[in-house]
């Protein structure tokens, strides 16, 4: 699909949008997790969304922008009516400017402008016939170098703040519950991982995202039940053992407390046919 009036073009190799808002509110539901094949380059135009991103909290607003790398899991958990972004995926770029994490950056008047004229110019490229996609790869590249820079501008003047800790330690706990939390549900295995007591866990967590341990651990839970039965024909029983549930019926209790309804209706509203 491809359209000269927002620049649009979405087809196997690359997906590019001027104006998300232009697709109505399916183009990304609240409160739905997605799986992203591809990397992903958002560019925030308006509005006010809070978004979960590999299971870290982002209050996305106007003037940011976002690189979500290959395998990402996020939900945009609400947002304001206005909230729009331009956004491009990437694939086989050059290894030294590929992200391997999640990253968010609020960008000055000027680095916003320069990154505005690179989308434009993105959209001119791929709106070409015939698709070059050898210059879309540059071009891509070159957006890339740029939000590398300013990551590395950014974390020289951010070091010297004393929430760094406590930011590493969540960053660290966000990678321990994406690789655990399916099967490991108490505090004091992530306490141990991390080497602290699960008492300043609980605190250190709290101070760096206003959450629980617990609240992270139930989100995940929720997101791979969710991912299950959105995208498997699982039943529900064995999606609780896989999810570490003592039987069916505490796993759609637990699942029913967290979202307001069950399992199985929630398969017949969101499941991917």
């Amino acid at each position: 699909m491809a359209g000269d009036q927002h620049g649009e073009y979405l087809d196997s190799q690359l997906l590019m949008v001027m104006s998300a808002m232009q697709f109505g509110k399916s183009f990304m539901r609240t409160c739905q997790p997605y799986r992203i094949e591809d990397g992903r380059v958002l560019r925030i135009i308006s509005g006010t969304a809070q978004f979960i991103i590999n299971m870290k909290p982002y209050c996305l607003t106007t003037g940011m922008m976002v690189v979500m790398p290959a395998g990402t899991v996020m939900e945009i958990e609400e947002k304001d009516e206005d909230f729009d972004f331009q956004i491009f995926s990437f694939r086989d770029l050059p290894a030294d400017v590929t992200f391997k994490e999640d990253t968010v950056l609020l960008l000055s008047a000027d680095d916003w402008d320069l990154m505005g004229e690179y989308f434009q110019l993105l959209r001119h490229s791929v709106s070409r016939q015939p698709l070059s996609m050898k210059s879309v790869r540059y071009i891509q590249a070159s957006i890339m170098s740029e939000l590398q820079n300013l990551i590395m501008k950014e974390s020289k003047e951010t070091s010297r703040k004393a929430s760094a800790r406590k930011e590493e330690v969540f960053h660290k706990f966000a990678a321990l519950i994406n690789q655990y939390a399916d099967k490991e549900h108490n505090i004091a295995f992530y306490a141990d991982r991390l080497c602290l007591t699960p008492n300043h866990l609980g605190c250190t967590i709290r101070e760096a995202s206003g959450l629980t341990v617990m609240d992270w651990i139930h989100r995940r839970i929720i997101q791979q039940a969710k991912l299950f039965l959105m995208y498997s024909n699982l039943p529900v029983g064995e999606i609780a053992e896989m999810l570490n549930f003592s039987s069916s019926s505490s796993f759609c209790k637990f699942f029913k407390k967290e979202t307001k309804t069950t399992p199985k209706q929630y398969r017949e509203d969101y499941a991917v046919q």
